[in-house]
């Protein structure tokens, strides 16, 4: 039997799937090959006709994919996932990510909004119930679409938007990796830490917690990114460099060179700096004339980051 939360989540699936628009559904950028071995050991490796170089032999994991029909429809949208640790980096990471056209990265809920609509949700497909607590037949594959969908709609996602990717970061500890794989099936994941553990430990909230959990949750982090069967890139904060994020991009299939990295909450959380969009956004959105936007790019460009980009491969 179902309980009633799961009834509602399966009403929402349902009058989502009823009012989704297919106009604001993005294309995959890059083919499924078997080619792809589980983790990249040599300098080069070719994806859908294109090469992308690799920073580090251990630093990025193509997965190669056979996909059903039914788990084709979790991949019509291209998400990224930006997982951290916490303390290391990863809203610079984020307004770096975002300062590239197409690329829609929101930041952290507090939720953990993927947990919380998992836990109300099936976890297998369900025969039509004729009982007290009636329902029709439910696919979980559509239940895990659905909560795609009203992950956007709790975000503010604009689905008519044309969109290389989109997605969020998320401190580890609030998301189920084995469900975001579940959910995600074709998402490419960011981890994001540090190899210095003990400066971590020093910095904000990390000071009031425990040192053996920092050191599980970045562990955790590692084993993902070598036995997950997403694609994955690992960002640590010491390899923080142009150099770094225009490799990262490119693991998202965009050629992007980048003027400088961003230092968000330098001071801790107190900082008056919480970059949200890129100069070249920042104009699109409030028109000025000339001169001040001349002065206004001299006071703020520090302040965000700016990537010339190409097409996506």
């Amino acid at each position: 039997h179902l309980n009633s939360n799961v009834m509602k989540l399966s009403l929402a699936v349902h009058l989502l799937a009823s009012f989704t628009s297919a106009a604001g559904w993005g294309h995959r950028t890059f083919a499924s090959t078997s080619s792809l071995s589980s983790e990249i050991s040599s300098d080069r490796v070719e994806i859908a006709g294109n090469i992308a170089e690799p920073s580090l032999n251990t630093t990025m994991t193509l997965k190669s994919r056979a996909r059903s029909l039914e788990s084709q429809k979790l991949c019509e949208r291209n998400w990224v996932f930006l997982i951290s640790t916490g303390r290391a980096g990863s809203t610079s990471a984020m307004n770096m990510i975002n300062a590239v056209p197409g690329i829609y990265m929101y930041g952290e809920n507090d939720e953990g909004y993927l947990r919380t609509l998992m836990s109300m949700a099936p976890t297998k497909n369900m025969a039509e119930n004729f009982s007290s607590q009636r329902h029709g037949p439910i696919n979980v594959k559509n239940v895990h679409r659905g909560i795609q969908e009203f992950i956007l709609d709790l975000y503010g996602h604009d689905k008519s938007i044309p969109s290389h990717y989109v997605g969020y970061k998320q401190l580890i500890g609030r998301v189920p990796l084995d469900d975001l794989e579940k959910v995600f099936p074709c998402a490419k994941v960011i981890l994001n830490y540090r190899r210095n553990l003990t400066a971590q430990h020093e910095s904000t909230f990390w000071k009031n917690r425990d040192d053996s959990t920092l050191r599980n949750f970045t562990t955790s982090l590692l084993n993902f990114h070598k036995k997950s069967k997403l694609d994955t890139f690992l960002l640590a904060l010491e390899d923080f460099s142009v150099e770094t994020f225009e490799k990262l991009v490119n693991f998202l299939g965009i050629q992007c060179h980048f003027e400088s990295v961003l230092h968000d909450n330098k001071d801790g959380y107190s900082s008056a700096h919480d970059v949200t969009v890129n100069f070249a956004k920042a104009i699109q959105s409030y028109p000025m004339d000339t001169s001040t936007l001349a002065s206004f790019e001299r006071g703020v460009k520090e302040h965000f980051a700016s990537a010339q980009c190409g097409e996506p491969l």
